[in-house]
């Protein structure tokens, strides 16, 4: 099962000195209310041109804003764009606990299919929390090696990687461009290798990913709309986005930059239309 895995999902490793300015903007902001915090994403797989993802995960959430508190407790995770000179990154914010509760109870994969991916360790708050972190790593690989079974079709680790990738990502609003999912592959193929010959012999249950998809869309246009209330420019980071991976690109108005949630709908349509997502 994945769980036997010796290969760790989390690595533990120092920082990118790149990064160091954000890590003590997010140690400003959260404090000893951090319990780690977690590199994932294309700038760890060694594009330089991606902006950094980083996971931080709280023991609570500070007292304010109370909104970002409220809407951090309603819908996780919370997400921020953390500046330091020429360098952005995309900041997710949640609860240790609530991310352990999603990737051993939710449905849809959003939280699961982020933490199979190999991730890098940079803060850690104490052995307690390492152990947290191996359990959410390894009760994600196992719940996506479960929900996609063993198809016969599927025969050798890339090609069921590069289903796998193709299903989990379908169930959110995004878009990729051509030879992505072989890019997250072969970026640690012994890995997935190793994953994919842990996987068992189910067949998984293919119709239930057309419900999960379905859920996993919705909370992705419902976290569209909060990150309005969360993010800095979030209509020029999505669109910023969308052109990097699907090569669409489309001007915001200066109204629909400010105020998202009254005028950037027809933005949304426009880039439905071509084909910036799906």
């Amino acid at each position: 099962m994945a769980e036997e895995l010796a290969v760790p999902a989390i690595l533990e490793a120092p920082a990118d000195p790149a990064l160091a300015g954000v890590l003590a903007k997010l140690h400003g902001r959260y404090g000893d209310g951090i319990d780690a915090v977690v590199l994932y994403g294309s700038w760890l797989r060694g594009n330089s041109e991606a902006m950094p993802d980083l996971y931080v995960l709280l023991d609570r959430y500070p007292p304010s804003p109370r909104l970002d508190r409220w809407l951090g407790v309603l819908l996780p995770p919370n997400v921020y764009l953390v500046a330091d000179g020429d360098l952005r990154a995309k900041v997710t914010v949640l609860r240790t606990h609530q991310l352990l509760n999603a990737v051993t109870a939710d449905f849809h994969p959003y939280f699961w299919a982020r933490f199979l991916q190999p991730c890098r360790l940079i803060r850690c708050r104490n052995g307690e929390t390492r152990a947290r972190l191996g359990h959410i790593a390894r009760t994600s690989a196992r719940r996506l090696l479960d929900a996609m079974g063993s198809p016969d079709t599927l025969t050798t680790s890339a090609a069921y990687w590069q289903a796998v990738f193709k299903r989990t990502y379908a169930a959110e609003l995004r878009s990729e461009r051509p030879g992505k999912y072989g890019e997250i592959y072969e970026a640690n193929q012994g890995y997935y290798d190793a994953l994919f010959n842990a996987r068992g012999d189910g067949q998984g249950r293919p119709f239930l990913w057309r419900f999960r998809q379905a859920a996993g869309k919705a909370l992705s246009a419902a976290r569209i709309v909060k990150s309005a209330l969360t993010f800095e420019d979030p209509v020029g980071y999505m669109l910023w986005k969308l052109e990097r991976h699907s090569g669409v690109r489309i001007e915001a108005t200066e109204r629909q930059r400010r105020y998202p949630l009254l005028f950037a709908w027809p933005l949304v349509w426009r880039l439905y239309r071509a084909g910036a997502f799906r």
